[in-house]
């Protein structure tokens, strides 16, 4: 009994020792107390105000909380989890991640490395990509247009490509 009205000091109204869980936050003791055993609420169950890097996910503030502060894991920092489009690549899922919806960069839309082959030309890098591995048809396997003198004869193209200048040999420059 400590002879006053203050609840919020060491000693309850009730007489009895405030502790962590009373439902009274304590004064220069305690950040919060909300009375409860739920450690997923703004109040922790040791009495400290939820926030994100404490390892804890809390309900409505946070979609994950792996208390790190590592952006390319599963957990960014700010507690919102990683996916595929936030501008950070997120190691061993994703093999890159440019935060935008552009498909015809170096970063596919589902945050996979643009490769010639995959179907889609990428820009400024491409002449075309069929996405096949046909090398006789209009677009080569490097991802060039098909063409006279380049020593592969393409598919209602030409009738031979011997891949030289030279106009006197078995097959003409024209192809």
């Amino acid at each position: 009994d400590d002879g006053n009205q203050i609840d919020n000091d060491a000693c309850r109204n009730s007489c009895e020792t405030a502790r962590c869980g009373d439902g009274v936050t304590q004064v220069d003791v305690e950040t919060c107390d909300d009375g409860n055993q739920v450690d997923t609420d703004v109040c922790r169950n040791d009495c400290s105000a939820a926030r994100c890097g404490d390892g804890v996910v809390h309900d409505g503030l946070e979609e994950c909380d792996d208390g790190n502060d590592v952006d390319t894991d599963a957990c960014r920092e700010g507690c919102i989890a990683a996916r595929c489009g936030d501008g950070v690549v997120h190691v061993g899922v994703e093999a890159c991640d440019d935060g935008n919806n552009v498909e015809t960069d170096a970063c596919r839309n589902d945050c996979t490395a643009a490769r010639c082959g995959d179907g889609i030309i990428q820009a400024d890098i491409e002449a075309c990509d069929d996405g096949n591995d046909v090398d006789t048809d209009a677009c080569r396997n490097n991802c060039t247009d098909a063409r006279c003198g380049d020593a592969v004869v393409h598919e209602a193209m030409e009738q031979c490509d011997d891949g030289n200048d030279d106009d006197t040999d078995a097959c003409r420059n024209n192809c």
